[in-house]
């Protein structure tokens, strides 16, 4: 009896540690700190501002201030102890869309980053932080409740100095970056590659709704979008299955992760829609000159990664990709040393409770992180607040590729 009891109390441990992944923060709901306001439960007005009128008489929803349900964090980053964390505007009620907390923090309540000012933002989904300490991100500009869609300002391109926690750039997209009125709901994802300074940077923007790229030189200050059939989505990889709900999105190109730069401060750039399973790369340097949008002659296809790999976010970390599979409740690596073959890839991470669906990834130093929503399930059924149902979980490379073909 003591041999089975011993036996089955470490396969419970298995069980909880199979993933690899550590919980940093979760939330059964996300809750704000406004300039000392705390907001724990709905609120129909701003409390931090004085001169509010209250009246008796019920608020329509797209006045309400704070609507606790509606608010759902979609990406994250982090500098140091800090962990920024984003609340696209998709339904109303959001306070605020770009957020911060301490890794110390024994109750992730978030609070508007630099400050409230920051407020003027209509919506962030995966900003980054780059190597010379600025965060970058895209302001949509578009408030995304369904059957209420409204350009509230023109998409940008918004850069703060860590250091100072002040704006230092906000550049308005170009109409010719943008397809139509869609194409501000896809500027979902941002990627930054530093060349020899700090001024000479690019930044890479994926657009999954109109199926481009959209490159900028802060050197030049200026933009360009490219055009190619490999951010496509593959038809025959629609329909996979998550929390119990098939995901017939249609999203294109997700995510580019860089390799590390060569002697010409080039690199590999990678990159997949959602809805796929291949995985293609081109370098950098077609990226920067590609002034006319064509690049079709210079995209390499790297191979397939399998049934059930569709992933959103990738990063990279030495060699070895790390893909946020949406498809399997888990985390993917590829040895990029080695050919893009199902046989190489592997499923590293994979939790149903924990990992269900992977909004966003990163390499931070050493260690992958997650941030996970379970957005499946928030639009098509709900989300039970008593429950946990977002989370940032870390873990390190070395533990996660151990043993396996990344290693």
């Amino acid at each position: 009896m003591k041999r089975f009891i011993s036996i089955l109390l470490f396969c419970l441990i298995l069980k909880v540690n199979s993933h690899g992944l550590n919980v940093v923060f979760s939330w059964k709901q996300i809750s704000y700190n406004v300039d000392g306001v705390l907001y724990t439960k709905n609120s129909d007005y701003d409390r931090t501002v004085s001169d509010n009128v209250h009246f008796a008489d019920e608020l329509p929803e797209a006045e309400k201030f704070f609507i606790q349900y509606n608010n759902v964090p979609i990406g994250f980053e982090v500098y140091g102890d800090t962990v920024f964390v984003t609340v696209p505007r998709r339904r109303h009620g959001i306070p605020s869309t770009l957020n911060h907390v301490k890794l110390s923090d024994s109750n992730p309540i978030l609070r508007p980053y630099p400050n409230v000012a920051s407020r003027t933002l209509v919506s962030v989904y995966r900003p980054r932080v780059d190597e010379c300490g600025r965060l970058w991100m895209v302001d949509t500009g578009l408030l995304e409740v369904p059957g209420e869609r409204k350009q509230i300002q023109p998409p940008a391109i918004v850069i703060y100095d860590l250091n100072s926690k002040t704006q230092i750039l906000r550049y308005q997209l170009k109409p010719t970056d943008l397809v139509d009125e869609r194409t501000p709901g896809g500027l979902t994802s941002i990627t930054v590659d530093v060349g020899a300074s700090c001024e000479d940077t690019y930044a890479y923007i994926t657009d999954l709704a109109t199926n481009g790229l959209i490159v900028f030189s802060l050197k030049e200050r200026a933009s360009w979008r490219i055009q190619d059939d490999s951010f496509k989505l593959d038809e025959g990889a629609m329909n996979f299955t998550v929390a119990g709900h098939v995901i017939n999105w249609r999203d294109g190109l997700f995510s580019i992760a860089l390799s590390n730069r060569d002697a010409t401060n080039s690199r590999s750039a990678f990159f997949h829609p959602l809805v796929s399973t291949q995985e293609f790369s081109i370098d950098t340097a077609v990226l920067k000159s590609s002034r006319q949008g064509n690049i079709n002659s210079q995209v390499r296809l790297l191979g397939t990664r399998g049934p059930l790999t569709q992933s959103g976010s990738h990063d990279y970390h030495n060699g070895v990709l790390f893909f946020a599979n949406v498809a399997q409740d888990g985390v993917l690596c590829w040895n990029t040393r080695k050919p893009l073959t199902p046989e190489n890839v592997v499923l590293v991470a994979q939790d149903h409770e924990k990992l269900v669906y992977i909004s966003d990834l990163k390499v931070k130093g050493d260690e992958v992180w997650v941030l996970v929503n379970q957005i499946p399930r928030f639009v098509y059924s709900t989300l039970d607040p008593r429950e946990n149902n977002f989370y940032i979980l870390r873990g390190r490379v070395q533990d996660l590729i151990k043993n396996t073909k990344c290693a």
